[in-house]
């Protein structure tokens, strides 16, 4: 049974039928098949579909959160989303955590990911964004490299989330915020 959220103008449903695809898993790595146990349809009132999963790639050993389908015409702002949004996962015991970054347009004229704070989270959301991702099942959003010891500097410092392995309710929750509804309210350095 599909279990769906909304937040803002976003729509997300969540499958309960696993997808493969062939894809690589990182830059210069072969491609492998690989599959996401639950992929999620995001849909935007202005006509955006996409299809994200958290893909597990076996050869590898890693799994990565990616948009890997979009309804024709791909319009902007979501056509960064093509190429633009991915989230690597690092296990921690019996825990998947990610590094929170939403798209922002910051140093150039289009949106990439971009370190986040809580009151821009908050912002996107149009409520706490603790509250809404907490709400959809266990989360816990803090610093990340308090959530992942061995973390480089470059993403220590960040807000990070952590969550069951593969529950995938608060990521989907998560994604929605910091992907379309980011480029949606065109979120900037600024805010």
């Amino acid at each position: 049974m599909a279990q769906s959220l909304t937040i803002g103008v976003v729509s997300v449903t969540i499958d309960q039928d696993p997808v493969t695809i062939e894809d690589i898993p990182s830059r210069g790595k072969p491609a492998e098949n690989a599959t996401a146990a639950q992929p999620a349809t995001f849909e935007t009132v202005d006509g955006w579909l996409g299809k994200f999963g958290f893909f597990e790639y076996p050869g590898e050993g890693t799994i990565v959160g990616k948009f890997y389908w979009h309804r024709d015409p791909l319009s902007p702002p979501y056509d960064r989303l093509k190429n633009a949004g991915s989230v690597s996962v690092v296990e921690v015991q019996d825990r998947w955590v990610i590094p929170l970054r939403a798209m922002m347009i910051k140093g150039k004229d289009w949106a990439t990911l971009n370190r986040v704070s809580d009151l821009e989270l908050d912002a996107l959301a149009g409520t706490s964004f603790r509250d809404f991702v907490g709400g959809l099942g266990d989360s816990v959003v803090g610093i990340y490299g308090d959530l992942v010891p061995q973390a480089g500097k470059n993403v220590a410092a960040g807000l990070g989330m952590s969550i069951p392995a593969g529950q995938i309710a608060p990521l989907m929750g998560m994604i929605a915020v910091t992907r379309p509804l980011a480029l949606v309210k065109k979120l900037s350095a600024s805010l």
